[in-house]
């Protein structure tokens, strides 16, 4: 054993490579989002995306055999025609999943998605096994290759669409194959490959231009419930077409026209829609939409014009109504810059709604901007209702930090004396869930639910059809007074409302709460659906069913299925090839990884608002930090590497710890400090961590290395756990909260202490490691 701390040769085509392989891969899961999330229920975005992402253990674990069985002249071979096989997988994959007939047909995407993975994982540990000594900086490029994709595939996904992407990721695959090839090649052959690349990239740049490969609604013939795009387009009393199409790396958006001239409808994601009124400035041509629910709140002190705040401004409807109620103070707020960009286009027919004088657009997230807000307003108006509602369960996964205790208190302490809080929601269920939610708020606020109730009100239209009962939630920081019950009443009466509950005329579904029985036990009372309060702990709004969804059932069995398949695949080679604690090692290791990203994500994008932003900034931020502890880790003696990581270990396990603890005070803290500054400190907080972060992984690769350990074994481990620990994450949050998944996260580098004593025998036994 030498304890020389000079790094060994590394070959730079075999660095270029592995970081080109994962900014690929990185690309290609971002763009195959997009397309599961538009063609499929959100639920199943989730597990379709797991299940793909399975195939690089698959590749990494299935080529092993196939790699031994292969003579060492003809591996390169091998390797390159991989490379080869997944610059052609990428376009056909994209040409397949856009030529599905039916959004329906799950299992096609099921066993498409995962083939470029399976080539992908194939590939990369071929790599690595070429450079075993050279792991940590190997592992560094392909992390920080993967923060690359990640950045790549956001900007590039605001100017073409995912499939136009997933194709130039094919010709990026094509130099790369000659790349990592160490014997040079015949000029013929050469050329070919060039020919092929050309061929490819030809093929991205024309679909760029022409949209030939892209999802095409009108030709889907069949769609879940929730895609209401595609029931609007076959309906044939709407005579309904899309006119345009827009995508972003937060959305597509389809702009559909109708035989109703005075509106059009657009879509994000073929679900949620949003109307755009046909607007002249005459506010007369539009009283028709005052005898609606969604214009109820704005009725409610007739004459009395209010400061308004409308959270999710669409297409803008939202907005007139406030007009036609008389307001002339009016803050929108709406997430989504491809639907600010696609109003503002069709300006001449919505009376350039956006930036009419009584109007104040902000771009961002909703609850990011009343967190950092210190106005206040006489109505916070929310609207999530559109056509053709989701049934109740539709968006189980739909983590949504707008609808959450925290956020309604914050939405009521922007409210002026006398102001409300206003929700319309897409039925009675989601209503009383968001009633639930609202008297969480207040009790923080110090009012106890035995008075909280005299605080809201919950109306619902009146509808034999139950996805059409469409609620509304009124909430005040103080007691509703006579009139404001009156004035209720009236509308009820107008509109064909039923009370929910309205103070001092029909109280019977709070009647316990009034009686003084807790919170906790009044929603634990019924067990036919989950109502219990949401909070930025556990955001499932959307979540009404009890119980982990079955998506992240079936998911996260896959994942432990594939992974003891290949721990058992693994126990069936020779010993000197595979070492239980290193196995065990690895998969803590991807396991613990995931916790901590998926939390650090989903508790700090509360603080940055804008999704892409948010993703780009911690997952990027993780990402090469991490990269960054790698390759530093190379440079350590190999002896020492097991105490290294160890300390590397437990730094992680602390900083983690640390963050838990800061949390809660972390977000308000964070909300008050100016954007830019806030962005920095928020990447300089991940960095902190990912840095140890990425020090245990490559040095288990970079020990394996120096003996006859199998590396590609410890990849499809490492990355069959991964997914195992994400679908943990789901599952947890679900059941447990966030807070869970933190905590489960620090558990597992915890872990990892005691497994490291086994490489330090390791070392102690092999002679081979230099």
């Amino acid at each position: 054993m030498s304890s020389r701390s000079s790094l060994p040769f590394l070959p730079f085509r075999l660095v270029l490579g592995i970081a080109v392989i994962s900014v690929v891969s990185l690309a290609y899961e971002m763009a195959l989002t997009r397309i599961i999330a538009l063609h499929f229920q959100y639920h199943y975005v989730f597990l379709l995306l797991s299940l793909a992402v399975l195939g690089i253990s698959l590749g990494a674990a299935g080529g092993q055999a196939m790699w031994v069985s292969t003579q060492a002249a003809a591996q390169a071979v091998l390797l390159r025609n991989s490379l080869l096989a997944l610059s052609l997988a990428l376009p056909m994959v994209a040409i397949a999943l856009a030529l599905l007939p039916s959004s329906l047909i799950v299992i096609g995407a099921f066993f498409l998605a995962p083939i470029p993975f399976v080539l992908i994982g194939f590939a990369t540990t071929r790599i690595f096994a070429q450079a075993r000594a050279s792991s940590g900086t190997l592992y560094a490029a392909d992390l920080i290759g993967a923060a690359v994709g990640i950045v790549a595939a956001l900007a590039l996904l605001n100017i073409t669409n995912p499939f136009t992407l997933i194709i130039l990721l094919g010709c990026l695959v094509v130099p790369i194959a000659l790349l990592v090839e160490p014997a040079p090649r015949a000029h013929s052959n050469r050329r070919r490959i060039g020919a092929l690349a050309i061929s490819i990239g030809v093929i991205g740049l024309l679909n760029a231009a022409t949209n030939v490969v892209d999802y095409k609604p009108s030709r889907i013939d069949s769609a879940p419930p929730d895609k209401t795009l595609i029931s609007v387009l076959h309906d044939p009393d709407l005579q309904a077409r899309v006119v345009e199409s827009i995508w972003n790396p937060f959305a597509r958006i389809d702009v559909v026209e109708t035989n109703d001239p005075t509106q059009k409808l657009v879509f994000t994601d073929g679900g949620a829609g949003s109307y755009m009124l046909r607007f002249d400035g005459n506010l007369n041509t539009l009283v028709s939409n005052k005898v609606s629910i969604e214009y109820a709140p704005f009725a409610l002190r007739p004459g009395q014009p209010k400061k308004v705040l409308i959270l999710g401004a669409g297409a803008g409807k939202d907005i007139v109504l406030a007009l036609l109620g008389g307001n002339t103070d009016i803050t929108a707020v709406e997430v989504n810059p491809a639907m600010v960009a696609t109003t503002r286009k069709y300006g001449q027919y919505n009376g350039q709604i956006f930036d009419r004088p009584e109007v104040k657009l902000h771009l961002g997230d909703a609850r990011n901007f009343v967190d950092s807000s210190h106005d206040q307003y006489d109505l916070v108006y929310l609207n999530v209702v559109y056509a053709q509602a989701a049934p109740p369960a539709a968006q189980a996964l739909l983590e949504n930090y707008i609808f959450t205790a925290e956020a309604f208190g914050a939405y009521l302490q922007r409210l002026a004396p006398g102001g409300k809080l206003v929700l319309i929601l897409h039925n009675g269920l989601e209503g009383t869930r968001a009633a639930i939610t609202a008297i969480k708020a207040l009790q923080g606020m110090g009012i106890e639910p035995a008075k909280s109730i005299d605080h809201i009100a919950l109306l619902m239209r009146n509808n034999d059809d139950p996805t059409q009962r469409v609620s509304m939630l009124l909430v005040g920081t103080a007691p509703l007074t006579e009139n404001e019950i009156g004035g209720l009443q009236s509308l009820s009466t107008q509109l064909d409302l039923q009370p929910l509950h309205l103070p001092t005329v029909f109280d019977l579904g709070f009647k316990n709460l009034k009686q003084g029985m807790s919170l906790e036990r009044f929603v634990a009372i019924d067990t036919s659906y989950d109502l219990f309060p949401t909070s930025d702990n556990q955001p499932f709004f959307y979540k009404l069913d009890p119980g982990v969804p079955a998506p992240v059932i079936t998911a996260l069995g896959f994942a432990i299925a594939l992974g003891v398949a290949i721990v058992l695949y693994a126990f069936g080679q020779p010993r000197a090839e595979v070492s239980p604690p290193l196995l065990g090692f690895v998969a803590l290791l991807g396991m613990g990884f995931m916790l901590i990203e998926i939390s650090l994500i989903q508790r700090l994008s509360i603080t940055i608002g804008a999704p892409t932003i948010s993703i780009a900034l911690i997952l990027g931020s993780l990402l090469v930090s991490s990269g960054i502890g790698s390759w530093i880790s190379q440079h350590w003696p190999v002896e020492q590497l097991p105490r290294y990581a160890r300390w590397a270990g437990l730094a992680s396990a602390a900083l983690g710890l640390a963050y838990l603890l800061m949390f809660p005070s972390l977000t308000p803290t964070l909300a008050q400090i100016s954007y830019a500054p806030r962005l920095v400190l928020i990447a300089l907080l991940v960095a902190l961590i990912g840095l140890p972060m990425g020090v245990p992984f490559a040095s288990a690769l970079r020990l394996a290395g120096g003996t006859t350990q199998n590396i590609g074994l410890l990849w499809a481990i490492n990355g069959a756990f991964s997914v195992v620990g994400s679908t943990v994450a789901m599952a947890l949050a679900m059941s447990a909260g966030f807070q869970s998944v933190f905590m489960a996260g620090i558990a597992c580098y915890i872990l990892l202490i005691p497994l490291l004593a086994y490489a330090e025998r390791l070392i102690t036994s092999s002679s081979s490691i230099s």
